[in-house]
């Protein structure tokens, strides 16, 4: 694969911007009295969404619980390591996913504490949780799963190629959908998950671009226009 350089300055800063007002808005519906009636039954459509969803959900459901999840998502890494374009662009993915992971957990269980919303397992009788291995616990808002799964596969994004970016996109799809489909999260909290990946994922663009990694690439300013 071709060694790419980091996103622009401006082009971190567009995504990072709305990507924090979108943690700040659904944050602040998410406490709000009334935010899981509000939400109730669009959970409850999604805990037994119509066809095609519900095959495609059934089918990749075992495939997004802990452990194969942790296994789908090393795989996924070593294959854009193994395309990168040498030892620079190696470096700079593997910085790359450690600020972006560190940035949306943190973010991710800050939130947890300040909004402190309930799961929707724990308001909604009779939920399936579709053979997940106990009702999920802890606080909804946000999905860390969501968060931390796109924080990784929008880091990575600017080094990866086609067949890489449509794998990453389709888990990164796939996993709130599955976070809703057990009845682990309320639509908001996916909302705000899918935010804080996406301002990890710029935080991550930014040191990139401030503090690149040695290559043989010219090297090119970070504020660019």
């Amino acid at each position: 694969m071709r060694a790419e350089p980091p996103p622009r300055t401006r082009v971190s800063l567009t995504v990072l911007v709305p990507s924090l007002v979108t943690v700040a808005a659904s944050a602040w519906l998410a406490a709000r009295p009334g935010a899981a009636a509000a939400q109730t039954a669009l959970v409850v459509r999604l805990n037994h969404p119509a066809q095609p969803l519900a095959s495609v959900l059934a089918v990749s459901n075992p495939f997004l619980r802990p452990v194969p999840l942790l296994v789908l998502a090393v795989a996924l890494v070593g294959w854009v390591l193994v395309a990168a374009a040498g030892w620079a662009q190696r470096l700079e993915c593997l910085r790359g996913l450690a600020v972006a992971v560190l940035v949306a957990e943190l973010l991710a269980q800050a939130l947890k504490r300040i909004v402190d919303q309930p799961r929707p397992t724990a308001v909604i009788p009779g939920l399936d949780v579709h053979g997940y291995p106990q009702d999920p616990l802890g606080r909804a808002y946000p999905s860390a799963h969501t968060a931390v799964t796109v924080a990784v596969v929008a880091a990575l994004w600017p080094w990866t190629g086609r067949p890489q970016r449509a794998a990453g996109l389709a888990v990164a799809v796939l996993v709130p959908l599955n976070r809703l489909y057990i009845g682990a999260h309320w639509p908001l909290d996916v909302v705000g998950g899918a935010a804080v990946g996406m301002v990890a994922a710029a935080l991550s663009w930014l040191v990139a671009a401030y503090w690149p990694i040695a290559s043989a690439q010219p090297a090119r300013p970070p504020a660019g226009v």
